[in-house]
Formats: C-alpha cells, sequence, structure tokens
C-alpha cells in the first residue's frame, strides 16, 4: 500500500507535531486542510458560524451554513485524514481558556481582529511557543514568524491598535487568501522541522504580483518584550464579527437557562449552540446578536436575556 505522504517526504521527511490555529475563516481553514493533509494534529478555535458569503474563500459547503465553522472543519478534515487527531472548540479565545494553547507546538493566528491578535502574542511570549502572524485584505495579505528567541522582535514591536479594514468593508480576493495560508503553513512546517527561519515580515500582493521581505527588530521598549502582559490582564468588552453584524455578550447563564427564556422564539440547536433568527448561544455562555449597531445589540440582549 503506497505511503499517503510519500510526495511529502521526498522534499522535507517526516513531521509530526499539533498546530492551534485561531479563526478558521478565509486564512484558517485553508491552513487546517493543508496541514490536515500533511498529517499533523490540530487544535481548531473559531467562535463564529459559517455564513453564506464565507463560501467565496472559506472551506465549507452550502449544507454547513449555520453550523459552528470549529466543528464544521473537523468534520471536513476527518473526512481527509481519519489517523489526526483534531480538537475542535467552539470558543471565543480569551484571557480564561487560552490555556489550551499550551497543548500545540506552533500557533497559527489567523483571526480577524487586532485584540486577539495581541492577546496571543503575549501568551505566546510568556509561554515560549512560537507562533505565525498573517492578515489578508483586498489584494494583499501579510506573514510573520514570531519565535521565542533572544533579542527577536514579536508581534507588539512594529504593530499598535488601530482601526483597520475588514473583509466585510473593503472586500478580498480568495485567491490572496489562499495564498498567504500558503505561506503561512509552510513557515510552520520549517519550525516544526527546527530549520533556520528568519523573523522577516513578508507583504505580498498577488494581483501585481509582488512579494516584499521586510526586516523587523526588536523594540527594546516593547511592553511585551518586557514582560508586561497588558493583553492578558484586559477584561472582555463587547466584540463586533468581522464577517457580519453580529455583536458577541458573555453572560453567566447556561445554555439551558437561556433555553428556557427563549423558548417562545421556537430554537433550533446543535452540538454547540441555539439559534433564532437574531441571537446565537454557545455552551461556553457566549451571545452573538445580529444588530444595526452595538445599541439595538444591546435592547436586544436585554430584551431576551436580561441585564
Amino acid at each position: 500500500m503506497p505511503d499517503k505522504y510519500s510526495r511529502q517526504t521526498k522534499v522535507i521527511g517526516k513531521i509530526k507535531g499539533t498546530i492551534a490555529i485561531v479563526g478558521l475563516g478565509a486564512l484558517g481553514s485553508v491552513a487546517a486542510n493543508l496541514l490536515a493533509r500533511s498529517g499533523l494534529n490540530l487544535i481548531l478555535i473559531d467562535r463564529d458560524l459559517v455564513e453564506l458569503t464565507n463560501l467565496q474563500r472559506q472551506l465549507y459547503n452550502e449544507d454547513q451554513i449555520n453550523q459552528s465553522k470549529a466543528i464544521a472543519t473537523k468534520n471536513n478534515l476527518q473526512k481527509i485524514n481519519s489517523k489526526i487527531k483534531i480538537t475542535p472548540l467552539a470558543i471565543h479565545l480569551n484571557q480564561n481558556n487560552i490555556k489550551e494553547l499550551k497543548k500545540a507546538n506552533i500557533i497559527l493566528d489567523c483571526t480577524d481582529n487586532l485584540q486577539t491578535r495581541f492577546l496571543i502574542n503575549d501568551y505566546a511570549k510568556k509561554n515560549k511557543i512560537p507562533w505565525i502572524y498573517s492578515a489578508a485584505i483586498k489584494t494583499s495579505g501579510y506573514v510573520m514568524p514570531i519565535l521565542q528567541k533572544p533579542n527577536y522582535p514579536c508581534l507588539s514591536c512594529f504593530l499598535k491598535p488601530a482601526n483597520l479594514e475588514t473583509c466585510e468593508t473593503s472586500g478580498v480576493l480568495n485567491t490572496i487568501t489562499n495564498a498567504i495560508a500558503s505561506i503561512q503553513t509552510t513557515l510552520a512546517i520549517k519550525i516544526l522541522k527546527k530549520q533556520p527561519t528568519p523573523p522577516n515580515l513578508y507583504h505580498l500582493d498577488i494581483y501585481k504580483p509582488e512579494l516584499k521581505t521586510i526586516k523587523i527588530k526588536q523594540n527594546k521598549s516593547c511592553p511585551t518584550c518586557n514582560n508586561q502582559y497588558n493583553y492578558l490582564n484586559q477584561k472582555n468588552t463587547t466584540i463586533k464579527f468581522c464577517s457580519s453584524s453580529r455583536y458577541q455578550f458573555k453572560t453567566t447563564l447556561t445554555i439551558k437557562q437561556i433555553k428556557e427564556k427563549i423558548k417562545h422564539l421556537k430554537p433550533t440547536e446543535d452540538e454547540v449552540s441555539i439559534q433564532t433568527k437574531d441571537l446565537i448561544a454557545f455552551k461556553d455562555k457566549r451571545i452573538l446578536i445580529k444588530a444595526k449597531d452595538e445599541k439595538q445589540a444591546q435592547s436586544i440582549f436585554s430584551k431576551l436575556i436580561g441585564n
């Protein structure tokens, strides 16, 4: 019987390890697919559900709309490689559950917000876990390996909090998300193989096409590099999702209690959530509200769940 990985081992030899992927959208679903086919174990983390607009660039099917991305990705990948271990976590990564990343050899940032990226940066630095930053918008994207070595830069050395464009407001080509995810996956394999991986920031514009390598130096006044892990100590706030007009809230209620409160709306259920037209409640005590703005979301939350 032929070896499943024979074409791969001719190039890089055998590889093994566990990769945590935070965010299973355009970048994360592609990276997960490539890594599963490479025979690596996966921890899949995503707080969101599959939407129709995701299908242009994310590896989901029409019959998976409204399913948890973490569960849907696991189901897809298990059909591709039944021998690897896949752990799906339908959670919003925060200060309370980020310890799940400690089980990984490498973390891939495939998120859509800087808050989570800086949180990963702090945690990875504190626990000496290598991770890879990635982002894509319109026709271009960035990738950078962040390694926990003396005098090596971290994310906070060059990137600061800002209001950035999102795929919802500016759009994105599916070719750039596939390309950035492929570069990110390749870097992860190099790190697992302990091959030289300089801490460069790579910028690709796929429409030109043009690839730039930007050398990043450690910022000696960087708070994270000086062991000030500010994002690990911040409290959760209301979060707006990139992919839709949804706002996330935390609650102390169990999913059973929430179900009782909204039973008049006849919610549907799956293995990780209950859903109505404008509300999705998860087992990890998160609630997503669909609304035109945060004020309306707060009003719906108060009306259906209570303060």
